[in-house]
């Protein structure tokens, strides 16, 4: 005969059971569910038509599309003025018509060494002449070149970061940590042979300056014992 107490556990645990059930089932579409929905409206707003449209708006940098029309260029130039409001006005067209020439100038030299659409404008930016020559359309390509276009880049930073910043290297700066990993993932993937003497060097260098200090202490602690 079963007693009391037992019936009792037994009428609290599938109380419970079925308890845990709703919680579970309500936990799930309250949160899971939501998140989910999040994740796909996201998707859908990272590549939607008009962000893609922006981004197209870039290839009139693309010389091989250049053009001696005069509205070539000026259509999307005003889209990217639009987009930005606080850091372009008028003189952003200007530049353009000035520059979209320059382009036309290239395609028609047909040099068999064209820059492509992300070359020139990596060009337009590191050129301090042509820079100063057009300061706003040069920030309009850095924001293109910054775009995020995927994730991949940032999670590539993040793990050349934590390579290179290990526990025995956690007191390096800003600054160096940022020259670190420009070197790792911008620089070549092999060392010449002159990078290699010089690495060398420097380390020799240093092991010198490590050994004289280390003879140095010792020579003094033991004069202090005479």
């Amino acid at each position: 005969i079963l007693s009391s107490t037992n019936l009792n556990r037994d009428r609290i645990t599938r109380a419970t059971s079925r308890t845990n059930e709703i919680s579970l089932e309500e936990i799930f579409n309250d949160k899971i569910v939501k998140f989910i929905d999040e994740v796909i409206s996201n998707i859908k707003a990272r590549f939607e038509s008009n962000a893609l449209k922006f981004l197209d708006c870039f290839r009139i940098f693309d010389v091989s599309e250049a053009t001696n029309e005069q509205e070539y260029g000026i259509q999307e130039i005003n889209t990217i003025r639009q987009q930005y409001p606080d850091d372009f006005n008028d003189e952003l067209v200007a530049e353009w018509k000035v520059f979209r020439k320059y382009l036309f100038v290239q395609k028609q030299q047909q040099k068999s060494a064209i820059l492509t659409q992300r070359q020139q404008c990596i060009n337009l930016v590191k050129n301090g002449m042509t820079r100063d020559m057009y300061p706003q359309l040069s920030l309009a390509v850095e924001i293109f070149l910054c775009a995020p276009i995927s994730t991949a880049t940032v999670e590539r930073d993040f793990s050349t970061m934590n390579r290179i910043l290990t526990d025995l290297r956690n007191r390096l700066t800003t600054e160096h940590l940022e020259q670190l990993m420009r070197i790792s993932i911008e620089g070549p993937s092999d060392l010449d042979d002159d990078l290699k003497d010089l690495i060398i060097n420097n380390i020799n260098d240093r092991l010198h300056f490590f050994l004289l200090r280390t003879i140095m202490n010792d020579l003094y602690a033991y004069v202090k014992t005479i």
